[in-house]
């Protein structure tokens, strides 16, 4: 049984799907009893848990020898990590596969890292079997402009450099391999796209696979910050999402990892065929 937290997230669902396809026994947790009813019918067993109710956890990990652990980010992450690498331990569980992020680590110097880091620091120490995988930003989050690309051609830039997107897909076939594969304990897997893109290179694609003209925009920190918390995210959680844009012009978010390849045997997916994909969504 492998149990899968964030079950309907970027990551999470793609990962099920995948995880069913492999043949793999699912157990699916979600935080939303609506969304129960949509996750057995994908065919797995679903059930609810917040990530600061301990039995829950317990219940959600009872019986399972791995789980994919990713929480939203938020002040408590870390405490959340913390609560279910507990309840892993308690049951029985024998291999944690931890979503992070790219650079987390003791010597991160960014508030993100930092966070990751002791996450992953706590699940060294529990005894478990781990596999961290650590993204950078997801192409899925460019699904959050659609409407301003769609109606106003415009693509809002808050990263000013290069970045090496991935397409969380690709994050959810590299954590099934490690759930059901063999050699990916203890191991740090890094996960980026096959490209670094900039914001106007970003518009550029836009414009070419939707045939309208798309312009990018960039905005300042104080704007993206603004931005994010009138989304509804913690104004903290905002100010760490701005301190880590802020080292993309300096191109510290346009490395490219080979993780991808090297663990599916297949290239990562391009960021062009991803806006190909989802062309309906920009051109309403």
């Amino acid at each position: 049984m492998i149990t899968v937290f964030g079950a309907t997230g970027t990551t999470g669902a793609p990962l099920v799907d995948t995880l069913l396809a492999k043949g793999a026994k699912v157990r699916a947790v979600t935080s939303d009893p609506a969304k129960l009813d949509g996750l057995k019918a994908k065919g797995c067993e679903a059930v609810t848990a917040r990530f600061d109710d301990q039995s829950a956890l317990e219940q959600a990990c009872s019986g399972a020898d791995r789980i994919y652990l990713v929480t939203p980010a938020h002040l408590d992450m870390r405490q959340w990590k913390a609560n279910a690498i507990a309840a892993a331990k308690k049951t029985g569980v024998q291999h944690v596969v931890l979503a992070t992020g790219l650079g987390a680590s003791p010597k991160a110097g960014l508030t993100f890292g930092k966070w990751h880091s002791e996450s992953q620091e706590l699940l060294k120490e529990s005894g478990l079997d781990w596999t961290f995988v650590q993204p950078t930003y997801f192409m899925q989050n460019l699904l959050w402009q659609a409407d301003s690309i769609a109606k106003d051609g415009v693509y809002y830039d808050d990263m000013g450099g290069p970045v090496s997107w991935i397409d969380a897909r690709d994050i959810a076939d590299v954590a099934a391999e490690a759930l059901t594969g063999s050699g990916h304990a203890g191991k740090g897997y890094g996960v980026t796209g096959p490209e670094a893109l900039t914001g106007e290179e970003i518009a550029a694609v836009l414009s070419e696979e939707t045939g309208r003209a798309v312009t990018c925009v960039h905005l300042s920190a104080d704007e993206a910050k603004a931005a994010m918390i009138s989304g509804g995210m913690q104004s903290e959680v905002a100010a760490a999402m701005v301190e880590l844009a802020s080292i993309a012009p300096k191109g510290y978010l346009g490395g490219i990892e080979t993780t991808v390849s090297d663990v599916l045997g297949r290239p990562a997916r391009r960021f062009r065929d991803f806006v190909v994909e989802n062309r309906d969504a920009f051109v309403q």
